[in-house]
């Protein structure tokens, strides 16, 4: 064995009773005033004639003095707080570490490489602190796979290194197959900037093709140059400075398509209040109507090419036919029956009625044009398809903030569609949006990968799915009367079980654990829960997750919440990760602080490009709020190179 010639000072001692799954530390003396929880420890045997060095993280310390236990003295205790010369003087402080990662080596020229633990350690057997050089050097061989998300909990010195592999080939350092995560924390836990971390280690993949599916816009912001939130993180920069093609489609700049989206944003956007049309039932049945005489072969347009407004015109004029029935359908009674002619001729006889904006907005949507917007189905395939050194990261931004911003920057034309009353952007409208693109890229998956299979191709898809806000998506119960809820649910469910083969990852962020559904969960191999989840179901569904060691729950309900620091720079944001997320992870969690935004960038030498400043983000309007009053236009945002040169003069 090698000295311990440049290590750092022993802590703790191996102690009794110790087995391979479970060790006694007893802590020394000169370490009793260190902060030992949270740390990671070290310390060597030999096992079969190899150098071996295991490691792990202490999550407790427990002191006894066994006369402060004794009932005699207990009495002293009582009147003097303290026994002279045995307090303070007989405590036995010892801890309880599972071993993490084990390595190994034949001879000290060797590199180290992962072992199994097969023995015990010697009693008295030292244990040090883990520091960076000593880290460094265990997972040396592995150096190229590493990337740095955060501190070691209890050691601001040691920065933990993390796997954020592709899911190629493992001839270029992918993992050969899919696997899924979670991140996890309330808000202001500092999950989405997590997540950010972790999307800016795949994109240092020129093998991976990334899509983010945004319903809160943040990332879609982070992407289009606006600065969002205060952890100091550059991600467009690094985006950029990795030349990573990186592009934001709102839901006007996604061409719409079938009969079921159709009937969906037909009511979203009110035109059934437009014909002043008040009944569940007989909304249905008005948005059947115009299906069903488009879906006509004597017509002569289609979804994608009915926004002429003759093609409006025809189809109310065919609803108000007599003889046709379709108003017949929509009410039951005359009074109502002749109310909705009535107002269907109003329309028809005033060319400024709001109902034909409505309708040219809603031909906008499903239109053709001239090709340059794609569908959902395309965009999937193309993301899918790409080749190497041009996979695109592409956020689909389902927000109500981003694409109100989307009807401004199409001016006047569109002013009706962003009206308060009216709301594209319904739940309905993204679950069925989701749900093409969850049942597309679980198709294309296995049709790309079989194709290539086929040629002697043996690559995957190499894909990544966020899911920002998974519970809306994902969640533990959905209502009876969801039907676009549970269809969207079985189908991620279908998915997660089934791609992992094909190359295709899927990534869930959420502020709950308990609200997401089991078998999704249960598909998860790669885990990362910030705080917030200490109670009730939330701490029922973590205990399962990670185990339910007692004393990995204990450490994690530790943690303080970052908003009760007092100065925005003293902030700390503790994370607790699970799985195969680092060379130092075995069978329990790894815990560490995340960093902030610029020692990120810093630590792991990401190249950041921040040619332009970042963009302010304008007021949302009072529509983008959810309430109602005088619409004001939106400030135009501005770069710095946008400002004209003699703004000065």
């Amino acid at each position: 064995m090698e000295d311990n010639a440049g290590k750092p000072p022993a802590i703790a001692a191996v102690g009794s009773p110790s087995s391979t799954s479970e060790l006694t530390l007893d802590v020394l003396d000169a370490a009793s005033d260190r902060r030992l929880v949270g740390s990671l420890v070290q310390f060597d045997l030999t096992q079969e004639g190899r150098q071996v060095r295991v490691t792990g993280q202490i999550t407790g310390v427990e002191m006894r003095n066994r006369w402060h236990e004794n009932d005699v003295m207990r009495n002293i205790i009582k009147t003097d707080g303290s026994i002279p010369f045995l307090s303070g003087k007989q405590d036995v402080r010892t801890a309880s570490l599972a071993p993490g990662a084990v390595f190994g080596r034949q001879g000290g020229d060797d590199p180290w490489s992962h072992e199994v633990l097969g023995t015990v350690p010697p009693a008295g057997t030292q244990v040090t602190r883990l520091d960076q050089k000593s880290l460094d050097e265990l997972v040396a061989s592995q150096r190229d796979d590493l990337f740095y998300v955060g501190k070691a909990y209890g050691d601001d010195a040691v920065s933990l290194p993390m796997y954020v592999k592709h899911f190629g080939s493992p001839k270029t350092g992918g993992q050969g197959e899919a696997y899924h995560s979670l991140v996890v924390g309330k808000t202001g836990s500092g999950k989405s900037t997590l997540a950010k971390f972790m999307l800016a280690g795949y994109a240092r993949h020129k093998d991976m093709a990334v899509l983010v599916v945004d319903p809160k816009g943040e990332f879609a912001d982070e992407v289009s140059g606006y600065a969002v939130g205060d952890s100091g993180l550059p991600f467009r920069g690094i985006l950029r400075g990795l030349e990573r093609s990186a592009r934001r489609y709102g839901v006007t700049q996604v061409r719409l398509e079938g009969y079921e989206l159709f009937e969906d944003v037909l009511g979203s956007l009110g035109l059934d209040k437009d014909l002043n049309i008040r009944g569940v039932e007989n909304k249905q049945e008005l948005a059947t109507a115009f299906s069903e005489i488009i879906r006509e072969g004597g017509t002569n347009f289609t979804l994608d090419n009915m926004r002429d407004k003759s093609c409006f015109r025809t189809i109310l004029e065919r609803i108000a036919d007599e003889e046709v029935g379709y108003v017949d359908r929509i009410y039951k009674s005359k009074e109502p029956q002749e109310a909705l002619r009535k107002e269907i001729k109003r329309i028809l006889d005033n060319p400024n009625h709001r109902a034909w904006a409505t309708w040219d907005f809603l031909g906008f949507l499903f239109e053709r044009g001239d090709g340059t917007r794609q569908t959902v189905g395309q965009i999937v395939r193309w993301i899918m398809e790409s080749e190497t050194g041009e996979r695109p990261l592409v956020v689909l931004d389902l927000s109500v903030p981003g694409n109100r911003r989307d009807l401004e920057d199409l001016g006047d034309q569109f002013r009706a569609a962003a009206d308060e009353d009216r709301d594209l952007f319904t739940d309905g409208l993204q679950k069925k949006v989701i749900y093409r693109i969850v049942s597309d890229m679980r198709r294309l998956a296995e049709t790309i990968v079989s194709e290539r299979l086929r040629s002697g191709n043996k690559d995957n898809v190499n894909t990544l799915v966020v899911f920002e806000e998974a519970h809306r998506f994902a969640p533990k119960n959905v209502p009876a009367e969801d039907e676009d809820g549970r269809k969207l649910k079985a189908k991620l469910i279908e998915a997660v079980r089934e791609t992992r083969k094909f190359g295709l990852g899927w990534f869930f962020v959420d502020q709950t654990v308990g609200g997401l559904d089991k078998e999704i969960i249960q598909q998860v191999r790669c885990a990362y829960f910030g705080y917030g989840l200490s109670m009730g179901e939330e701490l029922d569904r973590l205990r399962e997750l990670v185990g339910g060691d007692p004393r990995d729950v204990a450490l994690y309900r530790s943690f303080k919440d970052p908003a009760s620091y007092g100065k925005p720079s003293d902030k700390r944001f503790p994370w607790m990760a699970f799985g195969p997320v680092s060379p130092m992870a075995a069978n329990h969690p790894l815990f560490f602080n995340a960093f902030g935004g610029r020692d990120f960038a810093a630590v792991n030498a990401l190249p950041v490009d921040e040619t332009d400043a970042p963009l302010r983000l304008p007021a949302p309007s009072v529509a983008a709020r959810g309430g109602k009053g005088v619409r004001r236009p939106a400030a135009r945002p501005v770069s710095v190179s946008d400002l004209p040169s003699n703004i000065l003069d």
